[in-house]
């Protein structure tokens, strides 16, 4: 059965309205700055532009998200058996493939101060709001 033709509109209306969206992007790191726990990544999926793929611009000052995991673990220092504690750091390094996550809204105040704020700005879906999610295995 074939779709009427106000459904076909409809459906390449939302198909051009959601290629405006960015939700996710796979990216290759390109800069690690564990001091700021930051990121500078390029996109590794080009996007069609007037029927030409080009390569999106990187993205610098990308945010890490991280899962703080502790770690306990039986030591033996001087002769002496004991459990020691630890918090994980993130492994992340230059040519790591990983994905970021573009958030609604601007979060800068947000992040900054840790608690419900109102959006500094009216971007949504923007590479300033973007968050590093963790690194993935090719293959």
């Amino acid at each position: 059965m074939r779709k009427s033709a106000k459904l076909a509109n409809t459906e390449a209306s939302e198909r051009r309205s959601a290629l405006n969206i960015r939700v996710a992007d796979l990216v290759q790191v390109t800069a690690y700055h564990p001091d700021r726990r930051t990121v500078d990544v390029k996109p590794l999926v080009q996007r069609e532009i007037a029927g030409a793929y080009v390569s999106p611009p990187p993205i610098l000052s990308v945010k890490v998200a991280a899962i703080p995991y502790k770690i306990t673990v039986d030591v033996t220092v001087d002769g002496k058996t004991g459990t020691g504690t630890g918090t994980a750091e993130p492994d992340i390094k230059a040519g790591d493939m990983g994905v970021v996550i573009y958030l609604d809204l601007d979060s800068d105040h947000a992040i900054m101060a840790g608690e419900e704020s109102p959006p500094n700005s009216s971007r949504i879906h923007s590479g300033d709001d973007a968050i590093f999610v963790g690194v993935v295995t090719p293959g």
